[in-house]
């Protein structure tokens, strides 16, 4: 179960700084969140686990293009999966979780490449995905300059709170888009944290602004209440006054710049 790190990981993507401004009028993030007490019921049974070991997470990253990359473009795309990778060890580390290094997979298809969401994304993991174990990470990266949602897919997944296992283990993965990579074009979002965002949801957690300012918010007590997403780097933000501390806008899963 994946739900063993769920704690201690939302302290460390808690403390990450970010900064600069967005100014494009795009969807951060398609992950769908579930209700509040289906979230609170999957943390009592996380909590029940009381020693962390140190986790490695197998991982495949696969490119989806409506054909095949010539080879000078296929040596670039394997040097941003390596530069991914890095982002995701650095970001997890000190929760005691690695992802391995595997050779990215190339697929041509034109009907993946250009996909948003919902059915289609769950039909293209199936059709590529790797293993068929839920601790293995498959993050895909389907080209499509019109994609209007930087990244998503955490919300099909196996064992997580999204979808309380009702979701087949064959359609468990995530996706970003390429332009998020690391060193690629979507200045502000291209250091390759959207996909430590979008990890983060796949192990479990809620984005930041969760709840708004009442409830328990994304249901890790050391995260202030956050209204509403928010985007650049402020940080005297405070969208929920009356409670204690600024919005926790140096959080991997709220909607600040990289």
């Amino acid at each position: 179960m994946r739900s063993v790190f769920l704690l201690p990981l939302a302290l460390v993507l808690g403390a990450v700084a970010q900064d600069e401004q967005a100014g494009e009028d795009v969807q951060h993030c398609g992950t769908n969140s579930t209700d509040g007490v289906a979230h609170a019921d999957f943390l009592i049974e996380s909590r029940q686990k009381h020693v962390l070991q140190p986790f490695t997470i197998e991982t495949y990253i696969h490119y989806v293009a409506p054909s095949n990359p010539p080879d000078k473009v296929k040596t670039k795309l394997q040097d941003s999966a390596r530069k991914q990778l890095d982002v995701l060890n650095a970001a997890f580390e000190p929760s005691g979780i690695s992802f391995t290094r595997n050779k990215p997979r190339f697929w041509a298809d034109a009907r993946f490449a250009s996909i948003q969401s919902g059915s289609d994304l769950a039909a293209m993991i199936e059709k590529y995905r790797v293993g068929d174990d839920a601790k293995i990470l498959n993050l895909f990266v389907p080209y499509s300059p019109s994609q209007k949602v930087l990244g998503t897919g955490a919300c099909i997944s196996f064992d997580d709170l999204f979808v309380r296992k009702t979701s087949p283990m064959s359609s468990d993965g995530c996706f970003i888009r390429p332009t998020t990579l690391p060193g690629h074009s979507f200045e502000r979002y291209n250091e390759g944290k959207m996909a430590v965002h979008e990890v983060g949801h796949w192990l479990g957690l809620y984005h930041t602004f969760q709840g708004g300012c009442t409830g328990k918010g994304d249901f890790m007590p050391d995260t202030p209440a956050q209204a509403y997403e928010t985007f650049g780097c402020n940080v005297t933000q405070d969208t929920c006054p009356d409670q204690p501390g600024l919005d926790p806008i140096h959080n991997y899963m709220g909607y600040s710049d990289e």
